[in-house]
């Protein structure tokens, strides 16, 4: 058997099914261990099995015994075995889940804790349904430097359940024009949904990537974002669009996963790395440069810090600044 069939299979659940197999049939006690472990991982979120495979193979795993929504083959999959449009498909397929099921295990934090851990306040959410928050899984918490003016203009890039695009069109008001982009369609239903609910109508909604935006040049006063370039395979691309669909004079404002430096090949070989935001991470200073050759001025990093989404050493989020 190959190492990539090795790699989509279940490989937890089929070691746990075969020793408890064994410990009923042959020794007792190996399937009362296997319960054990089972509880462990339950409560703790921790499985020795899952790490052993992760340690040996790269695999997926899981000891709960139904998958996560959005898993399967893709999630398991090398990334230089994927173009671009299929990262995108498996991208769109992962957060449709989080829309769908934001309850499930995923390998990056989702939902309130998360969102305030970050800084949203908790008086804050709990005006709002829990539909707008139970889905949040952004890079961090751009909302204390994202500035949107009475009657402009506003982008946001992965807008999600549409927890941040509630706040700006609170704060730029009935007479602006807000647009929240979204690869995922569960998640750009779900957004329409909570803001029709909170009585927001002035939004309009993209279901597109973020590398080929369907908006007018120059057309657009602040663009923002919480952490929609590193599940962007070409990020480049996602820089010059927000550049172009801006105003002379408009700024983009977005908070990011960022790297200290570069990280180990072997860290982000895996979809899965994708997925949480650190397979796709740049350097922090290269990040800043590609923001200046796609033609922004007076790129500053206003804030970094650490939160759930920099499980690694080097990754920190940062909510950068730039204009045009």
């Amino acid at each position: 058997m190959t190492l990539d069939v090795l790699k989509s299979l279940s490989l937890t659940r089929i070691t746990i099914g075969v020793m408890v197999l064994a410990g009923l049939l042959l020794f007792p006690p190996l399937a009362y261990f296997c319960g054990a472990m089972m509880i462990l991982a339950g409560l703790t979120g921790f499985c020795p099995l899952e790490k052993l495979y992760t340690w040996l193979l790269g695999a997926p795993a899981s000891c709960s015994l139904a998958a996560a929504p959005g898993a399967g083959r893709a999630a398991g999959q090398d990334l230089q075995d994927m173009s671009a449009d299929q990262i995108k498909t498996a991208v769109a397929e992962k957060y449709s889940a989080v829309a769908r099921t934001p309850g499930a295990k995923f390998n990056f934090p989702v939902g309130r804790k998360f969102a305030e851990s970050v800084g949203y306040p908790a008086d804050a959410l709990d005006a709002l349904p829990a539909a707008m928050w139970d889905s949040f899984t952004g890079a961090g918490n751009p909302q204390p430097y994202v500035d949107p003016r009475p009657g402009e203009t506003v982008l946001d890039l992965g807008c999600g359940a549409g927890l941040d695009l509630f706040f700006y069109a609170k704060a730029a008001g009935n007479g602006a024009k807000l647009c929240g982009l979204d690869l995922s369609g569960a998640m750009i239903e779900k957004a329409r949904s909570n803001l029709e609910a909170c009585g927001i109508r002035n939004v309009e909604f993209l279901n597109v990537s973020a590398d080929a935006i369907p908006l007018s040049d120059a057309s657009v006063d602040l663009v923002t974002a919480n952490g929609i370039y590193n599940l962007s395979p070409d990020k480049d691309a996602v820089m010059r669009e927000a550049h172009r669909v801006l105003k002379p004079g408009g700024r983009t404002i977005f908070a990011e996963i960022v790297l200290k430096s570069a990280l180990p090949e072997e860290i982000r070989k895996n979809i899965s790395d994708w997925f949480r935001c650190i397979g796709g991470a740049l350097p922090k200073a290269e990040f800043v440069a590609r923001l200046t050759a796609a033609g922004f001025r007076e790129v500053k990093v206003l804030w970094e810090g650490r939160n759930a989404r920099t499980g690694h050493e080097l990754a920190v989020c940062a909510v950068i600044r730039a204009e045009k």
